[in-house]
């Protein structure tokens, strides 16, 4: 089981998220700021197929300014196996890759380049 707090090492300096929610298969957590708050939400649930399907997503939501309405921003990473398959390589690289490039991969990703 995760902790009561999860810490996300922001460019702009670390979010500590606090449990605010827990149910059997579901967690959620929470961090209000003055400019914006964050959400994190870990999953477990079976696909059609039987696959475990895991889920952790990250949602800002950025509060309206006089100048900017209140927009949010997404981002999660979604894990499928088979219930005995408990291979984390895949999921490893692919945060390597996106660590390793410098930012680089996710600006292409921003830019709709494929």
């Amino acid at each position: 089981m995760f902790g009561d707090t999860i810490t996300l090492p922001h460019a702009d300096g670390n979010i500590v998220v606090n449990k605010v929610n827990q149910d059997s298969y579901a967690s959620e957590y929470l961090y209000k700021g003055t400019l914006s708050e964050y959400r994190v939400r870990i999953r477990h649930t079976k696909t059609t197929k039987l696959y475990d399907r895991h889920n952790v997503e990250v949602v800002e939501t950025v509060y309206a300014t006089a100048e900017v309405p209140e927009h949010t921003r997404k981002v999660y990473i979604v894990i499928e196996l088979l219930p005995n398959d408990s291979d984390i390589k895949n999921a490893d690289a692919l945060a390597d890759w996106l660590i390793a490039t410098g930012d680089a991969a996710l600006t292409k990703l921003n830019g709709w380049e494929s």
